[in-house]
Parts: C-alpha cells; sequence; structure tokens
C-alpha cells in the first residue's frame, strides 16, 4: 500500500446510513462486508447474507465508505483506524464497560511489540514464524509487531488471532488482509478455548500457490467453520507456553 492523503471520511458516510439504523448495527454490517470483500471471493455466502438486510442505495454506501478507509488506511500505514472509530463512536461508554472492551493506543502497541519481538534478526532464516494473540481486538497489536519485523519476516508471520467479539473478528480480518500479515481469525473464547468460526486471510491459506488455485483449496472453502479439535489443542498449547503471545 502506499501513502495516499484521504480526500473524504468514510466515518460520515456510514453516518448517513446511521440515521434509519443504530450505530453499531451499521457499524458491525460495514465491517462485515470489508471482511468478506477482501477474502478473494471465499466468503460470498457471509456476504448475501448480511446483504438481505439493507437495501440497495445503503449497501452503495457500504462500498463507498470501504474505499474511502483504504484511502485513510493508506496514509497512516499499521495503524489501527477502524478500531479506533469503533470504541469512540459504534460502542457506547456503557458497552465498553460491560464488555471490558478498552482500544490501545498505537504508542503503546508500538512498544509492546518491540519489547517482545526485541532483536528480528534472532528470528530463524527459513520456514514460519508463529504468533497467537488470544485477545486481538481489532489487530492494533499485530500491526504494530509486523510494523517492527523487516518485509522478509513479516511475510513469514503465521498469526492466530482469537476474540469473543464478532465485530473484532472482522476488523482483525480487514487490518491483517490490508497490510498483507498472513492471520487466521478465530472468533472463539481464548479462557475456555470455546470456538464458533474461523477465517483465514488470502496471505494465509497456502501462499506458495497462485491465487486462483488457493481459494479453492480444503481451507478457503471451509471459511466461517469452526476450528477443528486438532486445531484447537495447538492453540492451547500455543497459549501455555506462551510462544509469543499477548493481549489487552
Amino acid at each position: 500500500m502506499k501513502a495516499k492523503s484521504p480526500t473524504r471520511d468514510f466515518r460520515k458516510i456510514l453516518e448517513r446510513i446511521s440515521h434509519r439504523h443504530d450505530t453499531q448495527s451499521v457499524f458491525g454490517a460495514f465491517t462485515r462486508f470489508a471482511a468478506c470483500a477482501l477474502s478473494a471471493q471465499t466468503r460470498e455466502a457471509e456476504y448475501l447474507e448480511e446483504a438481505k438486510r439493507w437495501e440497495k442505495q445503503e449497501l452503495e454506501l457500504f462500498a463507498e465508505a470501504f474505499a474511502v478507509l483504504v484511502l485513510e488506511m493508506e496514509s497512516k500505514p499499521f495503524e489501527d483506524v477502524i478500531g479506533g472509530y469503533y470504541m469512540e463512536f459504534a460502542l457506547s461508554s456503557k458497552g465498553q464497560k460491560w464488555n471490558g472492551e478498552f482500544h490501545t493506543p498505537k504508542p503503546i502497541c508500538d512498544l509492546m511489540a518491540r519489547i517482545t519481538i526485541g532483536n528480528a534478526e534472532s528470528f530463524p532464516t527459513e520456514g514460519p514464524i508463529t504468533v497467537c494473540e488470544p485477545a486481538c481486538g481489532a489487530a492494533a497489536m499485530i500491526l504494530s509487531l509486523a510494523e517492527v519485523c523487516p518485509p522478509e519476516v513479516r511475510r513469514r508471520l503465521r498469526v492466530t488471532a482469537i476474540d469473543i467479539n464478532r465485530t473484532a473478528c472482522d476488523m482483525a480480518f480487514i487490518n491483517t488482509t490490508l497490510w498483507g500479515i498472513p492471520t487466521r481469525v478465530i472468533h472463539g473464547n481464548a479462557l475456555s478455548m470455546e470456538c464458533w468460526a474461523a477465517w483465514s486471510n488470502i496471505h494465509y491459506i497456502m501462499p506458495w500457490l497462485p491465487l486462483t488455485l488457493r481459494i479453492h483449496t480444503p481451507e478457503a472453502m471451509e471459511q466461517g467453520e469452526p476450528p477443528k479439535p486438532a486445531e484447537v489443542e495447538r492453540i492451547k498449547v500455543a497459549l501455555g507456553q506462551q510462544e509469543l503471545a499477548f493481549g489487552f
């Protein structure tokens, strides 16, 4: 992504839809549509199901807002633009207290990423580098971690991002996909390891294959299904060993 100056504000576009619907519902639909749009046609059924709930004019505004969001993100590399908006406008202060949702500022994320990574040159020169983020939110921590890594290391990351909030999962999918971070997002409870759904972004799905082949792999065809027991067990081990796990 190359830096550009945004000319419009995606927030204002979403507010036009919020005149008829509550803000949280609008934002949830927006992140769902955006995540599906970035999935290289592996989440089409999910997109169509959500689209049934909105009128044509509203769908056009969602698409316009997404295009404007991408432009803003290009001007703010590895910054969690949508997570900040979610906390400030889409989620009430009461909701923050009830759900325990708090947005970690980018300077704090950057500091924690540098502490966690240390010297990136100490990483193995080959093979995947696994990361587990058990309370990913919108993936602000993951963005900072990826920013600290050299590009050749970033491409070898294999991130597992877990959150109990479905909207957070969609935000994490958007952020990691647009910034090229191989990530598998799991909608689940990292404490009980009860998992309800999982999605792999296109950078995570067999990246050695051409895109036209990736979207037809078994992993791509299973988008939105719960992770299999063997995967859940691997995550439990990773969390127990604290390989590279950090959270809010």
